[in-house]
C-alpha cells in the first residue's frame, strides 16, 4: 500500500469531483477502459469525490461526453505539481541551493569547543594548550586527529591522566581527566622520626616501628618528636636506625571568635521579569539588544542555552537566552540565641575544613556576647581526635 502511494505521489494525480444523475455509469466506463481511480468517496447521491491518475485524466473526455457527467478538479497532487510550482520560483531554489552549501561549507569547521570534567584545572587554561596543539575556534575539521590530539595534550598537560575530543559536527566536546598526585612516599628503609604536626593531648597511640618518646596523657606542641627512629640497646649494642611508623592520636582544640550582625539579609522575587538574546553564528556573537545591563537595580540571571542540532550534530550557531528576575532585598532582624545557633555552625564547618581528614568531631561548647543592639560575637571551642603524625626523614 504504501509503495503504491510513492508511486502515486511520483506519477502525480489530480482530485476530482463527479456530478450526474447516474455517476455510476462514469465509473463502470472508466473501469472497462482501466482508467485507475481510487479514494471514492459519496458526497450525496449526485456527487462524488475521488482522485485520478494525470495520465487517467486526459483520457476523460470521451467517458465524461459518453455518461453525461460534469467532472471538476478540486486540487492537483504529486510531485510534477510541485516542480511546477518551483520552477516558477527559481531565484528561490537557487538561494536555497546556495545556502545549504555554505551551511556544510561552514560545517566543515570548528566554531564551539565544549571543556568538560576539570576539577582543580582551569577550563580556559586546557583551551588555551589545545589552542597550542591546533583545537581552536575556525580549525577545519578533517584535520583535527583526536589520537594524536591526545597524545600531545597529556605530554603539554601532566595535570591530566586521560583526554578525548568528540567532534559532532562544528561543536567539539573535550573531556578531561584529572591525574591524582601520589602521596609522597618514604623509602622503607630511610632514617625517619615522627613529629606531632598540631598542638593536642596524647589520646591513644599504635607504635609499629620506632621508640615511643611520649605517654598517654602528655601535652605535645606542634613539631615534637613522638616517635624516635633511633632505637637503644641496654646491652651496649651500638643505636640502631629504623623507619619508624606510628599513628599517634591526639585530642586537639580549635578555637575561634567572629562578629555577627543580626539582621538576616532575605531576597524576594517580584515577578517583573527581561530577557535578552545574544545570536551564535559560526564563532560570532551578535547580541540582539543595545544595553548588556537589565534595568532593574537587584535582580538574578538565569542562562539558557539553545543549538540547532540535526541528528545531534551542531550546525554553528544557537541562541543564549539570558532572563533577568527582579529581586528586593528585606533584612530581618534575628534574636541573638538564633543568630549565635547559626554562627556557630558557620564557625564549626570551618573547624572541619581546618581539620585532618580522618579526624572526628567530640565535642564542642559555644557561647556568645552581645556587643551592641546589632551586632553579636560567638565564640566556639571544638575538640576534635586526630592522628597528629608526621614523618620527618633525617639525613
Amino acid at each position: 500500500m504504501l509503495l503504491t502511494r510513492l508511486f502515486q505521489y511520483l506519477r502525480g494525480y489530480l482530485v476530482i469531483t463527479v456530478t450526474g444523475k447516474y455517476p455510476e455509469r462514469f465509473f463502470n466506463v472508466c473501469a472497462a477502459r482501466h482508467i485507475l481511480i481510487w479514494d471514492l468517496f459519496s458526497c450525496s447521491q449526485t456527487v462524488f469525490k475521488c482522485s485520478i491518475s494525470n495520465r487517467g485524466f486526459r483520457l476523460l473526455p470521451q467517458v465524461v461526453k459518453k455518461t453525461g457527467v460534469q467532472v471538476k478538479i478540486i486540487k492537483k497532487c504529486g510531485l510534477p505539481t510541485v516542480i511546477k510550482r518551483l520552477k516558477k520560483r527559481m531565484w528561490f531554489l537557487i538561494g536555497l541551493a546556495v545556502f545549504f552549501l555554505l551551511l556544510i561549507v561552514m560545517n566543515q569547521f570548528i566554531w564551539k569547543i565544549e571543556v568538560t570534567g576539570c576539577e582543580t584545572v582551569s577550563a580556559t587554561y586546557v583551551r588555551e594548550v589545545l589552542s597550542e596543539c591546533g583545537l581552536n575556534i575556525g580549525a577545519f575539521r578533517p584535520f583535527v586527529d583526536e589520537k594524536h590530539l591526545q597524545n600531545q595534550m597529556l605530554v603539554k598537560m601532566p595535570e591530566l591522566s586521560w583526554l578525548w575530543a568528540d567532534k559532532r559536527g562544528s561543536k567539539v566536546i573535550v573531556q578531561v581527566k584529572e591525574r591524582t598526585l601520589p602521596p609522597d612516599i618514604f623509602d622503607k628503609d630511610a632514617f625517619c622520626n615522627i613529629k606531632a604536626a598540631k598542638d593536642g593531648v596524647i589520646d591513644s597511640m599504635i607504635v609499629k616501628n620506632g621508640t615511643p618518646l611520649v605517654a598517654l596523657g602528655d601535652t605535645v606542641r606542634a613539631g615534637d618528636i613522638l616517635v624516635s627512629g633511633l632505637i637503644l640497646s641496654e646491652k651496649g649494642v651500638e643505636p640502631r636506625k629504623v623507619h619508624s611508623e606510628a599513628e599517634i592520636y591526639a585530642r586537639v582544640w580549635y578555637e575561634k571568635t567572629k562578629a555577627f550582625s543580626l539582621w538576616s539579609r532575605k531576597v524576594n522575587e517580584t515577578g517583573k521579569k527581561e530577557k535578552k538574546y545574544t545570536l551564535h553564528l559560526f564563532g560570532w556573537d551578535v547580541n540582539l539588544f543595545f544595553d548588556d545591563k537589565p534595568r532593574f537595580d537587584e535582580y538574578t540571571e538565569a542562562v539558557k542555552e539553545r543549538e540547532v542540532h540535526i541528528f545531534g550534530w551542531y550546525l554553528g550557531f544557537g541562541v543564549t537566552e539570558r532572563v533577568y528576575t527582579e529581586t528586593v532585598t528585606t533584612y530581618e532582624k534575628m534574636t541573638p540565641e538564633s543568630m549565635a545557633q547559626s554562627g556557630a555552625l558557620e564557625i564549626e564547618a570551618m573547624f572541619d575544613e581546618e581539620a585532618a581528614p580522618q579526624g572526628r568531631k567530640k565535642d564542642s561548647k559555644m557561647n556568645f556576647t552581645v556587643i551592641d543592639e546589632d551586632t553579636i560575637e560567638v565564640t566556639v571551642v571544638a575538640e576534635y581526635i586526630e592522628n597528629i603524625a608526621e614523618k620527618v626523614h633525617i639525613e
